[in-house]
């Protein structure tokens, strides 16, 4: 990639983090975006369609950070790989999320908060598929598929912080929730023997 688009991109995306803090999802605009990153409001249109479009991204690029294991040289990975991957990445989750307070508040408190979870669903969703799930054989969830079982646990994991997080986001919790999350994976995401 370009290293001006890097730095667009860059910009945009620490500007749209400090604009989440300080505004609701509804009271941002593109003009807003595009001042606070320095960027001209036809660069941000020459790579994303509006606002909703770059949450979309923002959303990508927040979970880009988070942690991944590679199979070995032999193609395996232990089932207590994953699991470890699973809370790494619970974790780093519940640590930006914390990280950025506000921005969570203002998202939960936004009246497209719908859209707005739908959106990191969709994206925790395919990151299930992308970062977990490529190790297994396509059918070892049958008779559902891959597809819909990361659906269903993405839906559970967003529910869950949901509820956590209006509930105060108690740190003590954060071994509960650890472990709700290891169990909605391993009840649904087991591999079936054929």
């Amino acid at each position: 990639m370009d290293l001006r688009i890097k730095k667009t991109y860059r910009a945009l995306f620490d500007a749209f983090t400090e604009l989440l803090e300080e505004h609701r999802f509804e009271d941002l605009t593109v003009a807003m975006l595009c001042d606070r990153a320095m960027i001209r409001r036809t660069t941000f249109y020459k790579h994303f369609r509006d606002k909703n479009d770059y949450f979309a991204f923002y959303i990508d690029e927040l979970m880009s950070g988070l942690p991944q294991k590679q199979p070995d040289e032999a193609g395996a990975v232990s089932a207590e790989d994953v699991r470890a991957l699973r809370h790494a990445i619970l974790d780093d989750a519940m640590d930006l999320i914390l990280t950025h307070e506000r921005l969570m508040d203002n998202i939960l408190a936004s009246s497209m908060s719908g859209m707005l979870t739908n959106v990191i669903c969709d994206r925790i969703a395919r990151s299930i598929r992308e970062r977990v799930m490529n190790l297994l054989a396509e059918d070892a969830l049958a008779p559902v598929s891959l597809e819909t079982t990361s659906e269903f646990v993405a839906g559970g994991i967003i529910r869950l912080f949901t509820i956590w997080w209006e509930s105060g986001h108690d740190l003590e919790r954060r071994p509960e929730i650890a472990d709700v999350v290891d169990a909605l994976f391993e009840r649904t995401m087991t591999p079936v023997n054929h």
